[in-house]
């Protein structure tokens, strides 16, 4: 699979028919979100059972007031429609991993 970006408005359907979903909340001018977006690439690759999708902070200002995004990168971990996790700042591959499994 590959990391989809999508706008806030379709985010709701999307967690409700995927079982598991990660949210990279970013914005295209932070370093530590430019450092998360590969390793977000890789782990799509690898992790077949989860929905993989990417939100312009700064272009969905609905998905920031509804989850309380205050700092960014945040990842928000979906899990049978339900917010498992909600991660501030730069993760390793290995410490996402260990949350998604």
């Amino acid at each position: 699979m590959e990391v989809i970006e999508i706008k806030g408005n379709e985010l709701d359907d999307i967690i409700k028919n995927n079982n598991k979903v990660i949210v990279d909340c970013y914005a295209p001018w932070c370093g530590p979100c430019k450092m998360l977006s590969p390793i977000m690439d890789e782990l799509a690759q690898k992790v077949d059972d989860t929905k993989f999708i990417k939100i312009n902070i700064d272009e969905n200002e609905e998905v920031s007031e509804k989850y309380n995004i205050m700092s960014i990168p945040t990842i928000l971990y979906f899990k049978d429609s339900e917010l498992k996790e909600q991660i501030v700042g730069f993760k390793t591959k290995d410490e996402l991993l260990n949350i998604i499994k």
